[in-house]
């Protein structure tokens, strides 16, 4: 059985996020008009580029 919305899901899973992080991590990829996996990955960066 296919779920509406199977995308979402399949990122919450992916990362390990926790529903409500996932959720926030969609919402804020989408109004970036970012993937989630891009948003992710710019947000990483930046993390690691200010420990540096």
């Amino acid at each position: 059985m296919k779920h509406k919305n199977s995308k979402k899901l399949t990122a919450m899973r992916a990362y390990r996020f926790s529903p409500g992080l996932a959720h926030s991590v969609y919402a804020t990829a989408r109004s970036l008009n970012l993937s989630e996996s891009e948003f992710v990955r710019v947000v990483l960066l930046d993390a690691v580029g200010r420990l540096n």
